[in-house]
């Protein structure tokens, strides 16, 4: 019998142990399969931002609302669209989301946009896929689209007092290099939070959890206007003629 108990004893230990270790095992499973999953997301975004992808029309099944902050000095505008309401197909979610982050309107007064949507998971299980699954991996995704410029100001001031002929001519040519950088080259920088959800009461709310994507571009960031009238923008390859 003193076996017997012995041998219980030893079995519960054990049991007791593993049953502790089981939680911390799931919690990093949990955040193994987030971070595979933000990671393809992240990929997927960038590459339909930063070519201006036309079709996709699949992201409508996964993107709940998007959302355009515009600041204005201490103003500060935000703008909400829906699936159904404000757009209908892949190419206007992207239009909607590539905004440039500073932008100067028809008054000489500029702005700063921020773009941002609240996506579920485009990867995963068929189960989480099915757009009545209210309990799939969500993210928030903020886009900023901004014109490349490695130069500083320092840099390209050409005109500043005391130069010597060849730092002027220098300062110069890295000002009309910055000016065609910026018209012809952009940097995009995307950050998914996650989890991420909808409350009723508190609003949009984000977990600790998230990652910035950064890619440079060649491109122009050409205008276009959604099937419900909006205004978005695409940012298009260069084309270069033979000549």
């Amino acid at each position: 019998m003193v076996e017997i108990a012995i041998s219980i004893a030893v079995v519960a230990f054990a049991l007791v142990a593993i049953i502790g270790v089981l939680p911390t095992g799931f919690q990093v499973q949990r955040e193994n399969r987030e971070d595979t999953i933000i990671g393809q997301e992240g990929m997927l975004w960038t590459e339909a931002i930063r070519n201006g992808a036309l079709g996709m029309d699949y992201l409508t099944n996964h993107v709940e609302f998007i959302q355009r902050i515009e600041r204005r000095g201490t103003q500060v505008q935000t703008n909400t669209y829906r699936f159904g309401r404000d757009y209908w197909r892949g190419w206007e979610i992207i239009g909607l989301l590539t905004w440039p982050k500073y932008e100067e309107d028809q008054n000489g007064n500029w702005r700063m946009v921020r773009s941002q949507a609240l996506v579920r998971a485009l990867t995963g299980s068929a189960a989480d896929l099915a757009p009545t699954n209210q309990l799939a991996f969500t993210y928030l995704l903020e886009v900023e689209a901004m014109p490349f410029n490695p130069f500083t100001p320092t840099q390209t001031n050409w005109n500043a007092g005391g130069l010597s002929p060849e730092e002027t001519l220098v300062r110069s040519n890295y000002w009309a290099l910055a000016r065609q950088m910026e018209q012809n080259a952009w940097e995009l920088k995307l950050t998914l939070r996650w989890p991420a959800e909808l409350h009723p009461r508190l609003g949009l709310r984000t977990g600790q959890g998230h990652r910035t994507f950064r890619v440079l571009r060649s491109g122009v960031m050409a205008a276009a206007v959604t099937s419900q009238g909006l205004e978005a923008r695409l940012l298009k390859p260069l084309q270069f003629k033979a000549q």
